[in-house]
């Protein structure tokens, strides 16, 4: 247990800002907070606003909506998760439509008419700015003396961004969790639910972990003991630093627990090591410039990062600034015989053991004591920040630890930049969700469970009658088109530095697509165009050919010798007849030579993946290049190998029952 010392209820600042109540050993004289400063909003709900301290006395920004009446008289919790440089308001709303897409009968006001209570707060280290959509209500912000204006909860020393450890934001939502059971005894202990999309994505991931590992997943002295039964993580991450630093190798079958084979060997499991390791196995990736670089902007903006706090987390100081000038600085991450720069190095252990779903333990104990919370993943083709498979690999491990695992993921033009965010697409994913929630809270488990996927369009959004569904992740497809370019390059480590393509198809830099405006990324130069780096153009398609998978471009590659390390970013287009280039996919690969790759072989690129159609008539135009500057950090040349390549081709998994080769 966490906190000692005189437990008392600061103030009560009713209709202004929320209660604030002192730390406490048990929490049992501050609940009370969560019922003192209430309020009826539009639509109908009551909410009640708190700012409670949390295990280590850190304060939390809080908001409880009560269940609407008439609609029992024992309820689930639900715990709603923002995002990063977010508040409490995101998944707040005073009606059940909200937005319309990803909060579509997926909010507040949805989950409270339907017999929930809900928590939602302020995540530690981020400010509370207030309702951003005009359906959020306007709840007041925390506003203790050591949190910064305009009050939430970034609140130094302790109330610092950790980027979901485990041992401190998981444990916040744990503990406050168990504050609000405390605090409404009609709360059923043994239905609680975790959702969020993006950062409480993550944390939904590590929440159902801690789950699976302990008999009760939120269990403190001197309070109500409660069990998760579901989470529904919407465009996680489940391996951190491969979502932010993708290295494109498949797994690490050496870093395997002893007696047990690892098989995270196919694309739908790349990560940056082995489970159950600290991310063991394979070489930092290529850095996804644009997104970290905006992220940190971001949470510099809303918040404020810890800097290398020796507490409360159980693995040392995490300096975030310190981590990213080192990722800035670029390579060698490494020396020969495997052994990674000491920052570098601790970066991995960290985001790996302490930040990501995929490398903790409770999945086995879990497993091994019938505990297998129910997980519904949402993620999105064209997120290109967390892509597919940080829940495929997940999907793809649950499923090989227990067949029975109720595990399901929904893939869509969904999420993160450059997603479309169709409402009609969310609409149905949502209705999903919900059906998955209801079969699951109370305990029950499904006897089947599946992988749906809704496709990609540049006019004319996917409706749910346009899902398609499989047994798992690789079961979408049916067969295998072969585009077989045989073409030769030598690429040096600038190449692509000059490619207009290269900052029109960045998710950031590229600015926002949304199903309102032009729709999907188009090629900023003509078919005809020289390249700066490799491109091939199959020749027409005979028939339709749908992708819908993960997919690889692959070569032979030889390394030019003395350098370490060197870069391969693929781009995947549909081009129509009048030379209209679509972008469809992309891709990246980080050679590492000190002991992870040799220096001549095939080299394998996985695709991010897609649901697209490529009509009959249309061409493929695959590009490699060493630079895909600013979603990826360019290789430091001093370092890089240029790399001759030959026998390029496409090998992308398609709708139609048959293998199919084209040139």
């Amino acid at each position: 247990m966490a906190l000692a010392g005189t437990l008392a209820l600061l103030a009560v600042l009713p209709g202004t800002a929320p209660t604030v109540a002192a730390a406490a050993g048990d929490g049992s004289p501050y609940a009370g907070a969560l019922r003192a400063n209430c309020a009826a909003y539009p639509g109908g709900a009551t909410i009640c606003s708190a700012q409670v301290p949390s295990f280590d006395g850190t304060p939390l920004d809080v908001d409880v909506t009560r269940p609407m009446p008439g609609t029992g008289d024992i309820h689930p919790l639900i715990v709603l998760l923002h995002g990063f440089g977010n508040d409490k308001h995101e998944w707040e709303s005073t009606s059940e439509v909200a937005d319309g897409a990803d909060k579509y009968h997926w909010n507040s006001h949805w989950f409270a008419e339907h017999g929930y209570y809900v928590l939602t707060y302020t995540a530690r280290g981020f400010r509370d700015n207030g309702p951003k959509a005009s359906h959020q209500p306007s709840t007041p912000a925390g506003a203790a003396p050591t949190c910064l204006p305009p009050g939430g909860s970034a609140c130094p020393p302790a109330g610092t961004i950790r980027v979901k450890n485990k041992d401190v934001e998981i444990r916040d939502t744990q503990w406050l969790a168990a504050l609000v059971a405390l605090a409404y005894p009609d709360i059923n202990r043994n239905q609680v639910a975790v959702s969020g999309g993006s950062y409480g994505g993550g944390e939904s991931w590590l929440q159902a972990a801690a789950q699976a590992g302990s008999e009760y997943w939120s269990d403190w002295p001197g309070l109500p003991r409660l069990r998760l039964q579901v989470a529904v993580p919407k465009y996680p991450w489940t391996d951190l630093a491969y979502a932010l630093m993708p290295n494109g190798h498949p797994g690490g079958p050496s870093q395997a627990p002893a007696g047990e084979p690892y098989r995270g060997s196919d694309l739908y499991s790349s990560a940056q090591g082995a489970p159950d390791s600290l991310g063991v196995g394979n070489p930092i990736g290529v850095a996804k410039t644009s997104y970290i670089g905006g992220l940190y902007s971001l949470g510099t903006a809303n918040g404020v990062f810890d800097e290398g706090s020796l507490s409360p987390q159980s693995n040392g100081p995490e300096p975030f600034t310190a981590w990213l000038a080192r990722v800035d600085a670029g390579e060698p991450y490494s020396v020969p015989g495997r052994v990674d720069d000491p920052i570098m190095g601790q970066l991995r252990a960290a985001f790996s053991g302490w930040h990501s779903a995929y490398y903790q333990p409770g999945w086995r104990i879990g497993r091994d004591a019938g505990r297998t919370p129910a997980i519904f993943s949402v993620s999105g083709w064209t997120d290109d920040l967390f892509p597919p498979v940080e829940s495929f690999r997940m999907f793809t491990y649950l499923k090989r630890l227990d067949r029975d695992w109720p595990v399901d993921v929904a893939v869509g033009d969904i999420g993160h930049a450059r997603a479309q965010n169709p409402p009609a697409v969310w609409q149905a994913i949502n209705e999903q969700a919900w059906r998955f929630l209801q079969a699951n809270i109370t305990g029950g488990r499904p006897a089947r469970t599946t992988v749906s996927s809704y496709p990609t369009r540049c006019v004319g959004a996917a409706t749910a009658a346009d899902a398609i569904s499989a047994g798992s992740p690789e079961g979408l497809a049916k067969g295998t088109l072969i585009v077989d370019y045989n073409g030769s390059v030598l690429l040096p480590p600038t190449s692509g530095a000059t490619d207009p393509d290269a900052a029109v198809t960045d998710a950031v830099a590229g600015g926002t697509i949304t199903s309102t405006s032009a729709g999907c990324r188009t090629s900023a130069r003509l078919i005809t165009s020289p390249s700066d780096g490799y491109t091939g153009i199959s020749q027409p398609l005979p028939t339709g050919q749908t992708l819908i998978g993960i997919g690889r471009a692959q070569a032979r590659y030889a390394a030019m010798p003395g350098a370490t390390t060197a870069v391969l970013a693929a781009r995947v287009w549909d081009v129509s007849p009048d030379g209209v280039a679509v972008l469809v996919s992309r891709g990246a690969y980080r050679f590492d030579f000190t002991g992870y790759d040799p220096r001549s072989g095939v080299i394998q690129v996985p695709l991010y993946g897609n649901h697209w159609t490529f009509p009959a008539g249309h061409r493929i135009r695959l590009d490699l290049a060493q630079v895909d500057q600013p979603t990826y950090r360019p290789p430091n040349p001093a370092v890089t190998a240029a790399l001759d390549l030959s026998a390029t081709r496409l090998v992308l998994p398609v709708r139609a029952q048959a293998d199919t080769a084209i040139r």
